[in-house]
């Protein structure tokens, strides 16, 4: 164990082997850090905070602070942190609201510079988060979901499994596993297929996704038919998770990104002395 002496560590605090603790940063009492734990400078790590082994927190990181909420109550929950995950500068991870609740954090995340956790999130494993990306309270992110840089998640909202959400993007409804979303608009632009690939995904099961996809936003079914289809048509493979997570919505679901029937596009009008003609295209 290395502890820097201008660190400040509560005697409360319980430390597992090979932590090292840099300048200036702040343990307090009630903190468990598993093994091999780094801590860099300027740092926090607030009561109510669990966390297993080789995470790293890096400078200026505030882990545990209390929920942003007007109607806090006396005594909150805490934060429950799993192994190897990585928190990048001036991140921040908020505790839960009440006693009994935690925000939760699984293995082998990676928390990039200015992201927000609020309360009562809870995160799979092997996720990303760019820059400065916005997670309200009661947020759910399945397992491998990137969310890209400035991206704001709204409460109660939810990401599925292998999704990734674009840059900038306002994330207002719940994202179904395996879907691309584009950055300007929000919306669904078909799926994540380059994250599939590398999340071990082989062509059949891909293109069960695609077949899928065609139910869910292109067949113009009834919402109910549209969960019917996907029990019935798919009883095995990926497509059974994404299912279950549409049966399961609330807040309704991000819509696919289509332009209007019949856009015509005008081209550029020629000057008056040149010999080209007008004309138009068709965009479909």
């Amino acid at each position: 164990m290395s502890i820097h002496p201008l660190a400040v560590v509560s005697p409360d605090a319980i430390l597992g082997a090979g932590v090292t603790v840099g300048p200036f940063a702040v343990i307090e009492g009630g903190v468990v850090l598993g093994e091999h734990c780094t801590v860099g400078s300027g740092a926090v790590i607030k009561s109510g905070v669990t966390a297993g082994p080789y995470n790293e927190f890096h400078e200026h990181a505030v882990i545990g602070g209390a929920p942003q909420h007007v109607a806090r109550p006396a005594h909150v929950g805490g934060v429950r942190i799993g192994q190897r995950n990585v928190f990048r500068e001036h991140s921040t991870v908020h505790r839960a609201l009440h006693a009994d609740g935690n925000t939760s954090i699984g293995d082998g995340n990676y928390v990039m510079v200015g992201v927000h956790v609020g309360h009562d999130t809870v995160i799979g494993d092997h996720c990303i988060f760019a820059n400065a990306a916005l997670l309200g309270g009661h947020v759910t992110v399945e397992d491998r979901a990137f969310v890209s840089g400035a991206v704001a998640v709204h409460q109660f909202c939810r990401i599925g499994r292998l999704a990734m959400v674009g840059g900038h993007a306002r994330v207002t409804q719940d994202v179904p596993p395996y879907m691309l979303i584009d950055g300007q608009t929000g919306c669904v632009v078909g799926l994540n297929v380059v994250g599939l690939r590398r999340g071990g995904y082989t062509g059949a099961m891909i293109t069960e996704l695609k077949a899928a996809y065609r139910i869910i936003y292109r067949r113009g079914i009834p919402w109910a038919e549209v969960l019917e289809a996907l029990a019935l048509e798919f009883p095995s493979g990926p497509v059974v998770h994404l299912q279950t997570f549409l049966s399961n919505g609330k807040r309704g679901f991000a819509q696919e990104r289509r332009g209007p029937p019949g856009v015509t596009l005008r081209i550029r009008t020629p000057e008056p002395d040149s010999e080209s003609t007008h004309a138009h295209a068709r965009a479909g």
